[in-house]
């Protein structure tokens, strides 16, 4: 029996570069030769895509690489070692941008010496007053070293050309244009020394640029990549693996080609071949481009679709996502709440729950809820044992006997009920007064019930608009909304330092209406007014006490004012 267990590291900073070939072979468990996945008997095939140490999809199987089974396992990387260099598509247009400012040559920066220093000089000063360089020195540098004679070794320099994607001719004087074949656009970016490097922007220990052209190429984990059974029983590959399968086959065909001796052209048409493949696994919408298709004629989603856009990873599955614990629904005005309170429907009540522990304190309230169950309110739909296992209530026949093993140490998950914090949000969300914590009002009817005051900082109205409410589940999360969300610590918007919280619209109006020199209130009227201002203490005296005793309506609203309010 092998015990597994989960490692925890401690990060300590993240800093970005460009992987080097030497570093993809380290961090590589196994060089992928074989374009094949799975055998007739369905096993992977070792040194395929699918080998068994870059990671297992089947349940119970180990990983051949940590021995962990799939749950623990984080999946492994590959390699493929390319027959010729590649340029990566991401990176031509920096390449093109290098290539241009550099000797074609001695691989120098086409500036002078002075100039250079002066440069060095201006970095490190900028560095040392802002922390950081900013990018436009850097876009300087590159467009000043446009010469057309190198400085240092003296030799002419031809302009460069950016045709496709990822093509590149140098335009000769004398015999026209001249292919750069990514073989000596990697000599060329080995040739710039370190120090050149720095005038560009690159840190040279963490981004060389000649490993912008590919030698090795890594293939990704299993998960990544995950193959699916159809109903008909048949194996369905990932789009990543359907791309790598047809770069491992040109791949072998060209290294097969080229130890055989073949003529130039066929090497020149399958390393071109190559680079299609490479270029679409990274990048299947690249312009000038036709993208890599499925057989059934769909195009294939690679490596970049996964990331861009509004059904990418970033846009879809990171900034919003689908998760539990949360309700939605529209919002209506309720001017008798607080601004940091919010009116939950009962229905939703019922159906979201918190986490509350069972204490000596709360034990008899607790088994109250338990026998309430999820069908009458205030009531409970799961109870946690300690050793973590779940019990649904509604399930359960009789919940007399379950109430009473209820004991501390318990957890219990019950309906929300007034006092709860809630996390209350309107989409879109543009600034952090978009999300706050509110305190939950269990209320009756279907609708999210808020306060006029809170609408500006929601950008909400109530012609239809929805909200969502979510619950936090832990203590610290619970804690974390009271101490940094609550509605009163938001007033001052962070734009202009005022506040977007204040009295708006019938609030002034009604402010205008009370204070007015001609407004005069009966007695029952004052009393009314206090009573729904919760004013305790006596009335003030009438400021009118013949006839008919009559009050004005600026003493109520003093009444309204601290006492030591010095204006």
């Amino acid at each position: 029996m092998v015990m597994e267990e989960a490692v925890h590291k401690v990060v300590d900073k993240l800093s970005f570069g460009i992987i080097s070939p030497r570093d993809i072979r380290r961090l590589s468990v196994a060089e992928i030769q074989t374009a094949d996945t799975y055998d007739e008997d369905g096993a992977p095939i070792t040194s395929g895509l699918m080998d068994g140490r870059l990671g297992t999809l089947e349940p119970r199987q180990r990983c051949k690489t940590c021995g962990n089974t799939a749950i623990r396992c984080p999946g492994h990387f590959g390699h493929i070692e390319l027959a010729v260099p590649i340029i990566h598509i991401e990176f031509t247009k920096i390449i093109y941008n290098i290539l241009s400012a550099t000797c074609r040559n001695c691989g120098r920066i086409l500036l002078p010496d002075s100039r250079i220093s002066g440069i060095r000089d201006r970095i490190r000063r900028t560095n040392k007053l802002l922390g950081a360089t900013p990018d436009t020195l850097y876009k300087k540098v590159l467009k000043e070293a446009r010469k057309k004679e190198c400085p240092h070794c003296g030799v002419p320099q031809y302009k460069i050309v950016f045709e496709k994607p990822t093509k590149l001719t140098e335009d000769i004087p004398e015999g026209g244009a001249q292919r750069l074949t990514p073989s000596m656009v990697r000599e060329r970016l080995e040739r710039i020394p370190d120090d050149d490097l720095e005038l560009f922007g690159f840190n040279p220990e963490g981004a060389r640029p000649e490993w912008m052209v590919l030698q090795v190429l890594p293939v990704p984990p299993v998960y990544v990549r995950p193959s699916i059974t159809l109903e008909s029983g048949i194996r369905s590959e990932d789009d990543l693996t359907h791309k790598l399968v047809d770069i491992i086959r040109i791949n072998q065909r060209l290294k097969e080609n080229m130890e055989a001796g073949a003529p130039t052209l066929i090497i020149q048409d399958l390393s071109e071949l190559l680079q299609y493949h490479v270029t679409t696994y990274f990048n299947n919408q690249a312009s000038g481009i036709p993208p890599a298709r499925h057989r059934s004629g769909r195009a294939l989603k690679t490596l970049s679709q996964r990331l861009k856009g509004k059904e990418g990873r970033f846009r879809s599955n990171l900034s919003g996502k689908r998760v539990d614990f949360s309700a939605r629904t529209v919002i209506s005005p309720d001017p008798n709440l607080d601004i940091n309170e919010v009116g939950v429907p009962l229905d939703v009540a019922m159906r979201l729950s918190m986490p509350e522990k069972v204490t000596e304190w709360n034990v008899d309230e607790m088994r109250e809820l338990v026998i309430n169950g999820p069908e009458i309110y205030p009531g409970a739909l799961y109870i946690v044992r300690p050793d973590g296992k779940r019990i649904r209530l509604e399930f359960v026949v009789d919940r007399e006997k379950v109430s009473e093993a209820l004991e501390p140490g318990f957890m219990l998950e019950r309906h929300i009920r007034d006092g709860d914090i809630a996390i209350f949000n309107r989409q879109p969300s543009l600034h952090r007064m978009s999300i706050m914590a509110h305190y939950v009002r269990v209320l009756p009817h279907k609708t999210f019930r808020l306060h006029l005051c809170v609408c500006p900082p929601y950008n909400a109205d109530f012609d239809g608009d929805e909200m969502n409410l979510h619950m936090p589940q832990s203590e610290e999360a619970q804690t974390e909304a009271r101490v940094l969300m609550q509605v009163q610590d938001q007033i001052l918007s962070p734009r202009f330092g005022g506040p977007i919280i204040g009295a708006i619209r019938d609030f002034i109006t009604a402010a205008y209406l009370l204070t007015r020199k001609s407004t005069r209130l009966t007695k029952e009227e004052v009393c009314r007014l206090l009573v729904a201002a919760d004013y305790e203490g006596p009335p003030p005296e009438p400021e009118i006490k013949k006839h008919k005793p009559l009050w004005a309506g600026k003493q109520i609203f003093s009444l309204m004012l601290p006492k030591d309010l010095n204006y």
